[in-house]
């Protein structure tokens, strides 16, 4: 059993602000003086009368996470949410409960497989949480060990040397990915930004295709094509992946940036002032009292926004 002391705290906050009934208000002080079994009773007498009592199902959810009875305290509060979603109590314990339970099932991990795949890319997510890149490298490339075919880890471990701008070996992770699962969004992105950051505009816009293809609601796919075309000189052809990023997401700055020099190339002259226009009252709006005038945010990375 993982240990509760960090939900201690909470029961000192103040009860229910709901006006209380004798019930609820005799529950809280077996809560308050640490009887949580008598607390926990008296709640489920009440619940067998009432059992869309919100107020009173939270008190026996504190009840038992101060018993360290997670797993009934978070079906207890879904029970709760079920009977009303927006309860701010509620989704505050469920928080506690969560945290809790996957604390439990992280040591049981732990123990069952300490060497294991899984093991070593949780370990690695946390260095990343914490700003570590170097042990997240470290303990991706033991999970990648322990499972050459884990396409998760590969793809991690891509991101990972990407977000450093070391694009040749970003590539032979994704690669590495790709050959052993099924098409995926995210290999086929991160291939095409980085062979396009490489300027090798041929494969990267080969990659972004197959991207838009699984994936043609996303504005950054979208983008990322259009701008690889951009820089292979297909101007025309840049125009409508552009236009579709911007449909899904309206207030893309450098879409419009491009998109209004893509016009310019093409002699458009017309439709690119109206795409720098609207660049410039999405510049404006963002900063009040921003003077008018010729926007300079250079050329737009191919996988900007994320």
């Amino acid at each position: 059993m993982c240990s509760i002391a960090w939900l201690l705290p909470v029961f000192a906050a103040s009860a229910n602000p709901r006006a209380p009934s004798s019930a609820l208000t005799e529950c809280a002080h077996a809560l308050y003086r640490g009887d949580y079994v008598e607390a926990a009773q008296l709640a489920n007498r009440q619940l067998l009368r009432y059992p869309n009592d919100v107020a009173m199902r939270v008190m026996l959810v504190r009840a038992e996470l101060a018993q360290g009875k997670l797993r009934p305290a978070f079906e207890d509060l879904r029970r709760a949410l079920a009977s009303d979603p927006h309860n701010i109590d509620a989704l505050y314990y469920l928080s506690f409960a969560a945290r809790g339970l996957s604390q439990a099932e992280y040591q049981r991990l732990f123990a069952m497989a300490p060497d294991s795949d899984r093991v070593h890319q949780l370990l690695a997510e946390v260095a990343l949480a914490g700003e570590n890149p170097t042990e997240a490298e470290t303990e991706f490339k033991k999970a990648l060990q322990a499972n050459p075919r884990s396409v998760e880890v590969a793809t991690e471990l891509a991101e990972l040397k990407r977000s450093q701008s070391k694009f040749d070996e970003a590539i032979n992770y994704y690669t590495q990915a790709e050959q052993v699962g099924p098409p995926n969004y995210q290999v086929a992105y991160g291939l095409g930004a980085c062979y396009t950051y490489k300027q090798d505009y041929h494969r990267a816009t080969e990659w972004l295709r197959k991207a838009v293809t699984l994936a043609p609601d996303s504005p950054a796919g979208r983008f990322a094509l259009g701008n690889a075309l951009f820089q292979s000189g297909q101007f025309e052809a840049a125009i409508p992946e552009l236009r579709a990023a911007l449909q899904f997401e309206p207030r893309m700055k450098q879409a419009y940036f491009l998109l209004g020099r893509a016009y310019t190339k093409l002699g458009h002259q017309d439709e690119a002032n109206a795409a720098f226009k609207k660049l410039d009252e999405l510049s404006r709006s963002e900063v009040p009292g921003q003077e008018k005038g010729s926007p300079n945010d250079g050329s737009p990375k191919a996988d900007a926004p994320r």
